[in-house]
């Protein structure tokens, strides 16, 4: 118990400090990229600080697997530097024993950080992107015409228009396109103009309704109309084309996403790569520590080392860091491969996991 609270001790000290350091560097780097933008769209101060600390959670989840990396290899680092890793070993500790404790402290930042990218994150990312839209794309009501939209709507409905007044609730040039259970094509409204009415919904104005066949190719049944009325639930303001980014949504609010654009038929594979990283990226941790940690303990004197200057604080950095991009490039790969139908979404995701799994229990045989 003692000698694991020492590790953990010598563990959270570096590790708070990189947590601190790079939200300072990171904040200060948005800062001063998006600081002429805040300028010219004369953005208050005070919401420019709400924003950046509401996208310091996305900026965290995607860092915190790099500070634990870094906290692990310089706690192995100093402990061989001031020769405890010989002590150690020489009072009959294994290495496996050593490094025990911060394999539990990578277990439980694995399960803080899918909470975090679950909870916090998603609610906290969506705050900072309205304040951006408001403030600097000048979207929802403050931009009241939208040209040429195409959105989604409940009940299988795809609805496009030439021209969408919010402050006026009409839409002009209008079609509603209504999906059946395998993305079939079951009927269409077009007409010239569209009005919101609070209690009777939306109303259409000199159009054709169109049935189509089973098949969703051929037209069964055509009928003009002057005025006629869908129960579609959307306002004017739910129209407005705003993208949904999948690190607003929480993973059943992305799984749900994902079956409505699907039963539009359209496209979902972006969506359902970055479903299956909410999952597998939160082991970055313990990956990284698989790897990181033997290499690092292989580099001590006991470990085969050349002396306890053979472990110096650049030489930590530069391990961390070598092994925390690899991973990021491996499952970067593995995104892309994903997104361009190369392998199933999937497969490519936790490709960079199963690598550095059977990597990382071979080195931690290595390791007595």
């Amino acid at each position: 118990m003692i000698l694991n609270r020492y590790i953990t001790i010598g563990f959270l000290k570096p590790f708070v400090f990189t947590v601190l350091l790079f939200s300072l560097i990171v904040q200060l780097g948005h800062l001063f990229d998006r600081l002429e933008v805040f300028a010219n769209h004369h953005v208050p101060m005070g919401v420019i600080v709400s924003y950046l600390f509401a996208m310091l959670p996305l900026w965290l989840v995607q860092a915190l697997p790099l500070c634990t990396l870094i906290a692990g290899v310089t706690v192995i680092g100093n402990m061989a530097s001031s020769g405890e890793l010989i002590t150690l070993r020489s009072s009959g500790i294994s290495g496996r024993a050593v490094l025990k404790p911060i394999f539990i402290i990578g277990f439980i930042l694995t399960l803080f950080t899918f909470v975090l990218g679950e909870h916090l994150m998603p609610r906290a990312t969506a705050f900072a992107k309205n304040i951006y839209r408001t403030f600097v794309d000048k979207e929802g009501v403050q931009k009241p015409i939208w040209e040429d939209i195409i959105v989604i709507a409940q009940g299988r409905r795809r609805i496009s228009a030439k021209r969408l007044d919010v402050e006026k609730n009409e839409m002009e040039i209008v079609t509603v396109e209504e999906y059946g259970d395998h993305f079939n094509l079951r009927e269409t409204l077009t007409a010239r103009k569209a009005e919101w009415n609070s209690s009777k919904g939306w109303i259409f104005y000199d159009g054709v309704i169109r049935l189509f066949a089973k098949e969703g190719d051929e037209i069964i049944a055509e009928e003009p109309f002057l005025a006629c009325e869908l129960p579609i639930q959307e306002k004017p303001s739910d129209l407005v084309p705003l993208k949904i980014l999948p690190e607003e949504l929480s993973s059943k609010q992305l799984e749900s996403y994902i079956n409505k654009i699907s039963n539009l038929g359209i496209s979902s594979l972006k969506e359902e790569v970055q479903y299956y990283l909410k999952f597998a990226f939160p082991f970055t941790h313990i990956l990284v520590l698989a790897i990181g940690l033997p290499l690092a303990f292989k580099m001590t004197p006991t470990g085969g080392g050349r002396g306890r200057r053979a472990f110096g604080r650049m030489k930590t950095l530069f391990l961390a860091l070598m092994v925390g991009f690899s991973y990021y490039l491996v499952i970067t790969i593995g995104q892309a491969l994903g997104e361009s139908r190369k392998v199933p979404p999937w497969f490519g995701i936790w490709m960079a996991n199963f690598l550095f799994l059977i990597l990382g229990v071979y080195l931690l045989k290595k390791v007595e």
